[in-house]
Order: C-alpha cells, then sequence, then structure tokens
C-alpha cells in the first residue's frame, strides 16, 4: 500500500531538530520509514498507528551512523582501487614530476622536503573541506564522506610513510624522499579524483 504525498509529509517533521544533519540521509530515512509504514498497513494497521510505532523503533542518529561508515568504508575501498588505474597513476606521474622539479629547483634537503610536501598534502586536503562548506556541499553524506576519507588516509600515511623509518629500512634519503612523494601524490590523486565523481553526481541529481 503507498503512501500518499500527504501521508509522506507527515513524517518529515520527525526528523527535524537536528537528528540528520545530511538532506540525502534525511531523504534515505524518510524512504526506509515510508516503506515500513507501507508494510505495516498492508496488515491492516492505520497509518497514524503504524508511522509512531515505526518512529519508535527507528533511531535516527543510528541510522545515520550505520550509513555514514558504510560510506567510509566504501571509498577506502574505492580509492584503493583507483589508486590502479592507469589514469590515476599518469596523473600521480605529472603531479609527483613537479614535485621533483620544485625539490631540486630549491635543493631541499630529504628532510625539509618531506616537511614541505607533508604540509602542502594536509592543507590543501583542509582547504578543500573548506571549499565544500562555503558551497553548501557538506550537506551532503556522500560528498563528505569522500572527503574525510582522503583527509584520514593523506593523515595515516604521514605515519607509514616516513622518512626515518625508510632510511631505518636501508633506502637512501634521495630515494625514500621520492617514494614518500609518489606514494602521496597517488593516494591525492585517487582520493581528490573520487571526491570530484561524488561533486559530480550531486549536480546531475
Amino acid at each position: 500500500m503507498k503512501l500518499t504525498s500527504e501521508q509522506i509529509s507527515q513524517i518529515q517533521p520527525s526528523l527535524s531538530g537536528g537528528k540528520i544533519y545530511y538532506d540525502d540521509i534525511r531523504a534515505e530515512l524518510v524512504d526506509h520509514i515510508a516503506s515500513k509504514v507501507e508494510d505495516a498497513m498492508e496488515t491492516g494497521i492505520p497509518f497514524e498507528e503504524a508511522l509512531e510505532s515505526t518512529q519508535k523503533e527507528i533511531n535516527p542518529f543510528n541510522f545515520q551512523m550505520r550509513l555514514l561508515v558504510a560510506s567510509h568504508l566504501g571509498f577506502v575501498k574505492t580509492i584503493a582501487s583507483k589508486m590502479l588505474k592507469g589514469s590515476m597513476l599518469l596523473r600521480s606521474i605529472l603531479l609527483f614530476a613537479v614535485w621533483v622539479i620544485i625539490i631540486n629547483f630549491f635543493e631541499y634537503s630529504p628532510e625539509v622536503a618531506e616537511k614541505h610536501i607533508k604540509t602542502i598534502f594536509i592543507s590543501t586536503t583542509v582547504g578543500l573541506a573548506i571549499m565544500g562548506l562555503w558551497g553548501g556541499l557538506l550537506k551532503n553524506s556522500k560528498v563528505v564522506a569522500a572527503g574525510n576519507t582522503l583527509w584520514l588516509i593523506i593523515c595515516i600515511s604521514q605515519f607509514v610513510l616516513n622518512l626515518d623509518l625508510m632510511v631505518w629500512l636501508g633506502l637512501p634519503p634521495i630515494i625514500a624522499i621520492y617514494l614518500i612523494t609518489f606514494s602521496l601524490s597517488l593516494l591525492y590523486i585517487a582520493g581528490l579524483s573520487e571526491v570530484v565523481f561524488q561533486t559530480k553526481k550531486l549536480s546531475v541529481t
């Protein structure tokens, strides 16, 4: 039994008050509640009773958190798979080449190069988040999850892609800094492409 538009409009006010922050998750929760209400009404339960029972059963905050966790885990896999694509590798090589030119032009030591490179990648990722906030994109959970995943990967990589660690493992400092630079370039390009993809999907819909 399909709900009328008037009945669906009665569901939406129950999700106000900051329980659901993201517009797309709010719409998905409305659909979820509507579906459960329809199932209950098929058994002969009146709409008002079915709606009240369903609203008591569903915790909006938990519903939102489950979707956000699933999105973040999904984007980790997506970004990892994108890192293996030829187009991502090519773009990463171009970004890596720019960094190599900068490192050699300014004659940075490996230690200074590591500091500058990591600072730039992290600050650029934060800058993207600020731009998204200004552009109103942070009300969409997919865009936010893609951006968060990129930022988290870049931050975690700071500990894994460590110059001292690589030198301790036996790599020459210049080779180590080049490896760090290329790895961060690949992570950044793959993650950024997913953020752009999710943003474009939002503009289409």
